[in-house]
């Protein structure tokens, strides 16, 4: 049935498709932990997009990098003003 480690994998990954969660074969037992929950990435991103989104993209000056390095708002930056 088994002859090698790729018939091994086929079997693992199709009783982990199956929902299998033990499977015993001449001896050797084998458990199956539970499935790592899917996170959702584009969440995520979307808040880091969202918190970044004022934030100036173009080169700082060595007081913006200062004032943003310590907390500062894209809102507050006092060296540059939109006019």
């Amino acid at each position: 049935m088994i002859e090698n480690l790729k018939d091994l994998e086929r079997l693992l990954k199709l009783c982990r498709k199956q929902g299998i969660t033990d499977i015993t074969l001449n001896g050797v037992s084998v458990k199956f932990g539970e499935l790592p929950e899917q996170r959702l990435a584009t969440t995520q991103e979307e808040e880091i997009e969202e918190k970044y989104a004022d934030f100036p993209d173009d080169v700082l000056s060595a007081e913006e990098l200062t004032f943003f390095a310590n907390g500062g708002r894209p809102e507050d930056n006092p060296y540059r003003r939109e006019q």
